[in-house]
């Protein structure tokens, strides 16, 4: 997953980079061909009626014309490197959702390993707490009987004594 995601993140750089090239380009041309779209201090409407006389307007206008259409041309490249862009970014944007969903999957997968793990915590804890609990006892019921325990010895030292004094 990660070397994906390694040349999805080198291609998106990579168009980024081109788009900056595009967009200085264009912005370029077009400050370039401002000029001749916003003519308003060139000849006024009297000077054209003296060029249309001398067949200059049709040279102009087809000049005018063709570098339109070579603007239009650039434009519709641009718009349509931006739709491949965005297509791009699209195909980016869910793959990362297609990622965060198997991280999801994952997650809800290990949920149930965590409950059990916690289940068999609490268990052991419950445990732990009721084997000290049984030990206390324990503790309690042979310092309670510590008399029982004084008396069965020396009943043990006396027949140990007469054992030795009235068989050996």
């Amino acid at each position: 997953m990660s070397n994906d995601f390694k040349s999805v993140l080198e291609v998106r750089t990579e168009n980024l980079k081109q788009q900056r090239s595009r967009r200085e380009q264009f912005s370029q041309s077009q400050v370039s061909t401002l000029p001749l779209h916003h003519n308003s201090m060139g000849p006024s409407v009297l000077f054209q009626d003296d060029s249309r006389r001398h067949g200059d307007v049709t040279i102009e206008m087809d000049s005018k014309v063709s570098q339109q259409l070579q603007l239009i041309d650039e434009q519709d490249s641009y718009i349509q490197s931006r739709a491949d862009t965005m297509q791009n970014i699209e195909s980016t944007i869910v793959e990362l959702g297609s990622i965060f969903q198997q991280l999801a999957h994952m997650v809800k997968e290990q949920e149930e390993t965590i409950q059990r793990i916690d289940g068999n915590v609490e268990e052991t804890h419950l445990n732990v707490e009721a084997a000290h609990s049984e030990i206390l006892k324990y503790f309690q019921s042979v310092t309670s009987n510590r008399w029982l325990m004084i008396k069965i010895f020396l009943i043990l030292i006396v027949f140990f004594i007469i054992f030795v004094v009235f068989l050996a």
